[in-house]
């Protein structure tokens, strides 16, 4: 009786959550990291870009990727919420890109233009859901687009002091 019992309770988890398949993937999540932005075409009130993404794949089973929503923030503030459905195998041990159009607030990136000159570095974090065959793998990373002192043209630190 209990067995047939614990039968029905697992056949009904599995019913009422299909969404959570990732639960189920075996492996490393993957990696993804922002490698380009480029921007598009803007009007007064919206800015496109294109968004390269690297997505990395440690495990020894390839990933066929049918879509990603991720958000990307810049210095810690929003800069984009991408969307797409195009699809993509990510080789096992490999790594593929995947490029993405997006749109963002023009006034966003006046903002991020201003601190950018104030924060002299470039740093983005960003955080989303690969779907997949298999189902959904979440995915978070960060890292360093500009170094401090590129755009002045010292290095971050550094003072001159004449001799």
């Amino acid at each position: 009786m209990r067995l047939h019992q614990a039968s029905v309770f697992l056949f009904a988890v599995i019913l009422l959550f299909p969404g959570c398949a990732s639960w189920f993937i075996k492996g490393e999540p993957p990696e993804v990291l922002v490698t380009n932005i480029t921007p598009l075409d803007a009007t007064l009130f919206e800015q496109r870009l294109r968004v390269d993404l690297r997505i990395r794949n440690p495990n020894d089973l390839a990933y066929h990727l049918t879509g990603i929503d991720f958000t990307l923030n810049l210095n810690g503030k929003r800069l984009a919420r991408g969307l797409g459905s195009k699809e993509v195998t990510v080789p096992r041990l490999g790594d593929a890109v995947m490029t993405i159009d997006t749109t963002t607030s023009t006034l966003d990136i006046v903002r991020q233009l201003i601190e950018l000159s104030q924060k002299q570095e470039l740093a983005y974090d960003i955080k989303g859901v690969l779907h997949s065959t298999e189902g959904r793998l979440p995915f978070t990373s960060a890292g360093t687009l500009v170094e401090p002192g590129v755009f002045s043209g010292s290095p971050a630190g550094s003072s001159t002091t004449p001799q």
